[in-house]
């Protein structure tokens, strides 16, 4: 059977927009203006001028909620529940070990138990468990998978850019790309 890594925040969980949205509410209600420096960034702490000390009061303060009450990436739920049937799927992700929880408490919703990694460093972690494939909303984790040989496909939001595609690469923006891409592309085996 092969093996899907999954990244969670951007792929599994729409975190990252509620992210933005809770981000520019502190930009307006901390500093009164608009400090974005470059909106197509994906990491918040890249897109606005705040120093260190803002950074971590923000996430600090909100992270919390937006881990509890980021829904679930449309179309995910069911993808899942058929992916699992013809392939191992595991979850390598750079969320803090406290706050896994609310993960865990996902999959066992549906019944499926995955073996979840607390890993910064994805590829080297794909690697060493055989993985064929990543999912993940980082295009520096999904070039890196690629020029490794495992096939990428790049869960691209809305504000960043499309990266090159090859045989290594893909660019999708939703579950039913990936569900299409897994079933129809021959990479499973019956």
């Amino acid at each position: 059977m092969k093996k899907i890594a999954l990244d969670l925040d951007g792929v599994v969980f729409d975190t990252e927009n509620l992210y933005r949205v809770f981000t520019e509410m502190y930009d307006v209600d901390h500093f009164h203006g608009d400090n974005v420096i470059d909106n197509t960034q994906r990491l918040f702490t890249h897109r606005y001028s705040w120093n260190e000390n803002d950074f971590t009061s923000f996430y600090d303060n909100y992270s919390p909620y937006v881990l509890e009450n980021g829904p679930v990436m449309t179309g995910c739920k069911g993808v899942l529940e058929k992916l699992i049937k013809y392939f191992e799927i595991v979850v390598i992700t750079s969320r803090r070990d406290n706050e896994l929880d609310y993960a865990k408490e996902f999959f066992q919703s549906l019944n499926i138990n995955l073996d979840i990694y607390n890993n910064c460093l994805k590829i080297e972690k794909c690697l060493e468990l055989g993985i064929d494939f990543i999912i993940d909303d980082d295009p520096i984790t999904c070039l890196e998978a690629s020029q490794n040989n495992i096939k990428a496909l790049y869960f691209k939001n809305n504000a960043s850019e499309c990266l090159e595609e090859n045989e290594y690469l893909k660019n999708v923006h939703n579950w039913g790309e990936i569900y299409k891409y897994f079933m129809l592309g021959g990479n499973y085996e019956n």
